[in-house]
């Protein structure tokens, strides 16, 4: 799978996020795998699990 974006929105301010000196050796990630997070305003900590189920199907 690609790599996740290098910025995401901080759920709590709306500030900035960056990858917590994470960088895949190869530049592909695998299914499960966590990329770690902080928010530079507020410097919460986000773990994002990457997945490769279609988030836009429903969950019955």
């Amino acid at each position: 799978m690609p790599l996740p974006d290098l910025t995401i929105t901080c759920v709590d301010c709306g500030g900035v996020c960056y990858p917590l000196g994470w960088h895949p050796e190869d530049g592909e990630v695998d299914d499960g795998e966590v990329v770690p997070y902080r928010c530079r305003d507020c410097n919460d900590r986000w773990d994002v699990v990457i997945s490769d189920e279609d988030a836009s199907a429903p969950d019955y």
